[in-house]
């Protein structure tokens, strides 16, 4: 598992966003994205 810091999301579509994107990337299989962490 790898973890990567986002940071300037300010709201649930920002959340989302970077959701589908990381997830379409090659070789990934899960990404949860937390907007309370940011």
């Amino acid at each position: 598992m790898k973890k990567y810091t986002v940071t300037g999301m300010s709201c649930a579509a920002c959340q989302a966003r970077v959701e589908k994107a990381v997830g379409k990337l090659p070789g990934v299989t899960s990404c949860s994205v937390s907007l309370l962490t940011n």
